[in-house]
């Protein structure tokens, strides 16, 4: 009896929750263009941040096995 009650009340909750996701998302080209400069500049960011922890590491190799 609860189960059956409870999915009466749940299913228009989850319906409109369905249906606001699907509508946030909005089609159509850029509305202001990223520069070349500034798409260079955070693209070198991005892989600096990403390789500075390996070579860190790498740096440090000999340290972390006790090879001083």
């Amino acid at each position: 009896m609860f189960q059956k009650s409870a999915a009466v009340l749940l299913a228009p909750a989850i319906r409109n929750a369905m249906q606001r996701r699907c509508q946030s998302v909005i089609s159509s080209p850029p509305t202001q263009k990223v520069s070349s400069a500034e798409k260079l500049v955070l693209g070198g960011g991005m892989c600096a941040a990403t390789l500075v922890i390996p070579a860190w590491v790498l740096y440090h190799i000999r340290e972390y096995r006790g090879l001083k």
